[in-house]
């Protein structure tokens, strides 16, 4: 963005110097184009009035005399012609045959006067012809021709015009400098606002105040940011501080009701249903409670990034072993990549995969085959868990993650937080979890991992 206004500042700024600096070189070259022209016009009618004397008298000496005087002076050649067109002085070897004299001699005796010098710029040419007729309009007596040296004029005009755009570039220079002051002043509260947002929408943490500067609206944004942050920052940790004080508070009361129940006759009317009910809810404060833990360590792990590597064919070993002697009538295959190396803690991703396990062999069936696997893939790891059971429909993944999410299941079976629960650990450890459908049937977990780098 600041690349952006400096860009817009720039352009703008060299459009307002420029309409300023050509104006003016323009009438540094029309003032010095001016009074050279004045000052060859004056010698210009003095050899005029000279030649008209010398026709009259016929003695072209004292005008010859003059011409080569200026010729000394002013580094300029004279060429005068009579009455027929011949050429009666010159200096400085011009002659009508001359680039251009013959032309403007042959109008000057014609009463049509050569006086203009072009505007004088750096790079007009040096010499330049103007020429006036001798005598009167109806009698003519010749033709005076001066080739005007206009290098010392050219001169100065080069001298003006490198002086003005070196101010001109400085000025340019000095508003860039000006211009990136005040697009820095501008810019610095929106990328520090942008850094801020970010990092409550990434972390979900509000724990930094706004530099006040920039213009005063700006200013007030970043108050009101500010304020949102921390508004923010508030809403989530008492909803976090909620559920885990409520899930606290009801485990007391949920025990002594266990110790109370199980004290009771069991062949007593209903207490196998009470019992069971029981056990559901404690599972769902346990649930509750994993939740709120792992996301305060969400907030802290995005914080303060792990360092942490396991390598993931031991974990998925072991955790293929330990659930392997519960899965009753379920197949559980390996194919693991050797050398993988994850940038996880070994045992937050074996909770992780623990949590994936247990809820395809719970809702998968009797005869279904899980396998889980591991690869490599362009940007990290990526660890899957197929199974063949009856799946979750497509219309219901994006959803199935949520809180007490559990689909079409009537069974008493589960909480609805084991996927809740599994896709917060996938955040926690930087990485990501994706449900997806198993072909012709089932559903696929697949957990895509950083790899660490050696």
């Amino acid at each position: 963005m600041r690349a952006r206004l400096m860009g817009v500042l720039a352009v703008v700024s060299f459009v307002l110097l420029a309409a300023l600096v050509i104006p003016f070189l323009d009438s540094v070259s029309d003032t010095r184009t001016q009074g050279l022209q004045l000052a060859r016009n004056a010698s210009l009618d003095r050899f005029a009035g000279l030649a008209g004397q010398a026709a009259a008298s016929g003695d072209y000496s004292g005008v010859q005399l003059e011409a080569s005087r200026h010729e000394e002076l002013y580094d300029e050649a004279v060429l005068i012609t009579n009455a027929s067109g011949q050429v009666m002085v010159s200096t400085g070897g011009m002659s009508m045959s001359s680039p251009g004299v013959g032309a403007v001699a042959e109008l000057a005796a014609r009463d049509l006067p050569q006086l203009t010098i072009d505007t004088l710029r750096p790079w007009t040419a040096a010499r330049t012809l103007i020429a006036a007729p001798v005598g009167s309009p109806q009698e003519s007596a010749g033709a005076v021709v001066l080739a005007v040296d206009a290098g010392s004029a050219i001169g100065d005009v080069r001298r003006s015009w490198a002086i003005i755009c070196a101010a001109a570039v400085a000025a340019q220079l000095l508003l860039l400098f000006m211009a990136s002051k005040a697009a820095r002043w501008v810019i610095r509260p929106v990328g520090q606002l942008e850094d801020a947002v970010v990092e409550l929408g990434r972390s979900g943490g509000w724990n930094q105040s706004l530099e006040a500067s920039g213009p005063p609206e700006l200013r007030r944004l970043a108050r009101a940011v500010e304020v949102m942050g921390a508004t923010v920052q508030r809403s989530i940790d008492v909803q976090r501080q909620m559920v885990a004080d409520s899930s606290h508070q009801l485990r007391n009361p949920l025990a002594s009701l266990r110790l109370r129940v199980d004290a009771l006759d069991p062949s007593s009317p209903g207490i196998t249903h009470v019992q069971h009910d029981l056990t559901r809810l404690e599972d769902v404060l346990a649930g509750l409670l994993k939740l709120a833990a792992i996301e305060s360590r969400i907030i802290d792990g995005l914080r303060t990034p792990t360092t942490a590597t396991c390598l993931v064919e031991a974990v998925l070993q072991e955790e293929v072993d330990t659930w392997q002697p519960t899965a009753d009538g379920i197949t559980l295959e390996l194919h693991t990549v050797p050398g993988l190396v994850a940038l996880a803690d070994e045992h937050d991703l074996g909770q992780l995969v623990g949590v994936l396990l247990d809820n395809a062999i719970k809702y998968a069936g009797p005869g279904a085959t899980v396998v889980v696997s591991s690869n490599r893939v362009d940007d990290g790891i990526v660890v899957q868990m197929s199974d063949d059971g009856p799946g979750i429909p497509a219309a219901d993944l994006p959803v199935a993650t949520q809180r007490f999410w559990r689909g079409g299941v009537t069974s008493t079976l589960g909480t609805g937080l084991g996927l809740a629960i599994a896709d917060q650990t996938a955040v926690a450890i930087g990485g990501t979890l994706t449900l997806s459908p198993t072909h012709p049937h089932g559903l696929t977990a697949t957990l895509h991992l950083p790899e660490a780098t050696c």
